[in-house]
């Protein structure tokens, strides 16, 4: 069963504010910590970069 577009979004929201999901669903506990994690990955490379200086 696929998640609604509707609810798709609800988890991301969910997911990049911080908030808890009050959903025990796995195919929508799945999706939220698929979006965290790609998240955490994303600020770790980010801090990566060469800095300048000059």
């Amino acid at each position: 069963m696929t998640l609604s577009t509707p609810r798709q979004y609800k988890i991301y929201l969910d997911a990049t504010m911080g908030y808890g999901l009050g959903s025990e669903n796995p195919e929508e506990i799945a999706s939220y910590q698929k979006i965290q994690n790609k998240m955490k990955y994303v600020r770790e490379i980010k801090n990566i970069r060469i800095s300048r200086k000059d």
